[in-house]
């Protein structure tokens, strides 16, 4: 399996290498946010979008990661007070029925 991945990201790798280099004329001008930015690198605007991509995957995912964590955490509270209350419920001695007919009787 790890070989299967390393020729994927080698071929990856290539193609964006060739991307580069194809593209290292190409300029681009860029209006942002009311500002004007001429005769920038087309790799700068594609390693830029690359990196704020990154940026907000590993943003979201944090986000997620902490919401899990926190239900997990909260589960975990859960299932230690249901044991303790099992744990309790199993240390109750049992009751000896002194009379049998009493059993019934409650229903």
């Amino acid at each position: 399996m790890w070989v299967i991945r390393l020729v994927l990201f080698l071929v990856l790798l290539f193609l964006l290498v060739y991307f580069f280099v194809t593209n290292a004329g190409q300029t681009v001008d860029l209006n942002l946010f009311g500002r004007e930015y001429l005769d920038l690198g087309l790799y700068w605007i594609a390693g830029a979008a690359f990196g704020l991509g990154l940026l907000a995957a590993f943003v979201g995912m944090g986000l997620r990661e902490f919401r899990l964590r926190r239900e997990l955490s909260r589960q975990r509270k859960l299932q230690a007070g249901l044991e303790r209350e099992l744990a309790d419920l199993r240390a109750l001695p049992l009751q000896e029925l002194t009379n049998p007919d009493a059993a019934g009787k409650g229903d």
